[in-house]
C-alpha cells in the first residue's frame, strides 16, 4: 500500500504544479465567493435617483422578514398582507411607490408565497387580483394549493400510483405553513447550479491529462511497461481522478454554503421548504433540502469525473477531453422537455447538468422502475454513483490495453 499512496502522491504533485491549474482553481474560488455576493452590490433607483443600496435593502428585508416569522401563513396573514398591498396605487411599477415602501413591502414574502397559488392556465394572478383577495379566498388558501397540486400532476406522464404517492407525501406537509426568514439557503439553492457547472468544468480542465497527457509525452510506453504500470499506477490514476473531483466540489460547496450563512443570515435550516418552492409535494426542511441537493451535484461531478477519465484513457489529446465534457454539460442547458414526455424529461435529467439543477432534485415527476417509485433527490445520486462505477473499469482497461507505438 505504500507504494500505491507514493504514486498517488505522484498523480497529484503532476496535477497540481501546473501554474494552470492553481490559477483555474484559485479564480473557481474567487468566482464562487464573488456570486455569493453579486446581488448585493450596487444601488436601487427610484426615478434616476438612488433609493438605497442593495446590501441596505438586503438587510431591511432581512428584518421585515424576522418580525414576520414564527407566524402561521393563515387567513389572517394573508388578510393583512392584502390590506397593505391595497394601499398601493395601480402603476406598472407598483414597488416603486411610496406606499409599497411604507406599508406593502415588510410583507412582501407573503405575497410571493400566496400569489403563485391563485394562479390560472389562462392568466397569472397578478397584483390587482391580489389587492381584490377576499377573506373567503384567502382561508381556501390550502384547499387551492391542493387542488393545483392535483392538475399538475394529472397533466404529467406519471403512473396513477406515483401520483398516488406523491398527494399522500403532500398530506405529511404541516399545513398552516409557518413563516421564517430563509434567504441564506435559497440564496445557496440559486448558486448552487453555477457552482455545480464550474466544479464540474474545473475537474475536467486538472484531470483531463491524467492518461492522454502521458499519450503525448511519449510517457505511456515507460508506464505500461513498468512493474506497476499496468495495475497499481492505473489504479493510483483513477484514484486520483475520484478523490480531487470530489475536493473541489466539496471545497466549492462549501464556501457557497457559509458564505451565504454569514452573509444573509442562518435563519430558516429547519423551515419548510414550501416557503421557496409553495407547490412541492416533498415535507422536507430548507436544510435537509440544501443537503439532498448538495449530494445530487457531488454525485454529479463524480459521474463527470469518470466520464473525463474514461474520454482521456481513449483520447491523446486532453483539449479535445475538456471540449468534450463542455459539450455534455451545456448543450443540455438549451433543450426544454415538459412533464408529457416523462421518459424524455427524466433521460434529460440524468445528464451532469441536469442532475445540478434544483428543479431536478425536487421535481415532483418520479422515476419509476418495475413498479418501483423513486424519488429523484434519491434515484439521482444513486444512478450518478453506479454510471461511476460502470464507466471506471472501461477507463481502466482502455489504458491498460494502449498499443504502444
Amino acid at each position: 500500500m505504500r507504494v500505491f499512496w507514493r504514486l498517488v502522491g505522484f498523480e497529484y504533485k503532476k496535477i497540481l504544479y501546473k501554474k494552470s491549474v492553481i490559477i483555474v482553481l484559485a479564480l473557481a474560488v474567487i468566482v464562487t465567493a464573488v456570486s455569493v455576493w453579486g446581488t448585493l452590490l450596487g444601488n436601487y433607483y427610484i426615478g434616476g435617483e438612488v433609493f438605497e443600496s442593495n446590501y441596505d435593502a438586503m438587510v431591511k428585508d432581512r428584518s421585515y422578514a424576522r418580525a414576520l416569522s414564527g407566524r402561521e401563513i393563515d387567513s389572517k396573514l394573508i388578510m393583512e398582507t392584502v390590506e397593505a398591498y391595497s394601499k398601493i396605487p395601480k402603476k406598472d411599477r407598483y414597488y416603486d411607490t411610496p406606499e409599497y415602501q411604507a406599508f406593502a413591502r415588510k410583507y412582501s414574502e407573503i405575497y410571493r408565497i400566496v400569489r403563485p397559488i391563485y394562479n390560472s392556465e389562462s392568466r397569472r394572478f397578478n397584483m390587482e387580483d391580489f389587492q381584490r383577495l377576499t377573506g373567503e379566498q384567502a382561508a381556501g388558501f390550502y384547499a387551492a394549493r391542493h387542488s393545483r397540486q392535483v392538475q399538475a400532476l394529472e397533466e404529467t406522464g406519471m403512473s396513477g400510483k406515483a401520483k398516488e404517492k406523491l398527494i399522500a407525501l403532500d398530506e405529511q406537509i404541516k399545513t398552516p405553513f409557518t413563516f421564517s426568514y430563509t434567504d441564506g439557503y435559497t440564496r445557496f439553492f440559486t448558486l448552487m447550479y453555477t457552482v455545480g457547472l464550474m466544479a464540474a468544468f474545473v475537474m475536467a480542465i486538472c484531470i483531463a491529462p491524467i492518461f492522454s497527457g502521458e499519450y503525448s509525452s511519449g510517457a505511456d510506453q515507460l508506464i505500461l511497461a513498468s512493474k506497476h504500470g499496468k495495475n497499481m499506477l492505473i489504479t493510483a490514476k483513477l484514484f486520483t481522478g475520484f478523490t480531487l473531483a470530489s475536493a473541489i466540489c466539496l471545497v466549492l460547496t462549501a464556501i457557497n454554503y457559509i458564505l451565504t450563512i454569514l452573509t444573509f443570515g442562518f435563519d430558516g435550516l429547519n423551515s419548510q421548504l414550501q416557503l421557496y418552492y409553495p407547490m412541492s409535494t416533498y415535507p422536507l426542511t430548507m436544510g435537509q433540502t440544501a443537503l439532498l441537493f448538495s449530494v445530487c451535484v457531488f454525485f454529479a461531478c463524480l459521474m463527470t469525473a469518470a466520464i473525463t477519465m474514461l474520454l482521456s484513457a481513449k483520447s491523446k489529446s486532453a483539449y479535445g477531453v475538456i471540449i468534450i465534457i463542455t459539450l455534455i454539460l451545456i448543450v443540455p442547458m438549451f433543450i426544454n422537455v415538459s412533464y408529457d414526455r416523462i421518459w424524455l424529461y427524466n433521460l434529460l435529467h440524468l445528464l451532469p447538468s441536469g442532475m445540478m439543477e434544483f428543479g431536478s432534485v425536487t421535481s415532483p415527476v418520479q422515476y419509476e422502475l418495475s413498479g418501483v417509485i423513486v424519488k429523484p433527490y434519491v434515484f439521482l445520486p444513486l444512478f450518478a454513483a453506479v454510471a461511476g462505477i460502470l464507466v471506471t473499469p472501461f477507463a481502466y482497461r482502455s489504458f491498460k490495453t494502449h498499443q504502444i507505438v
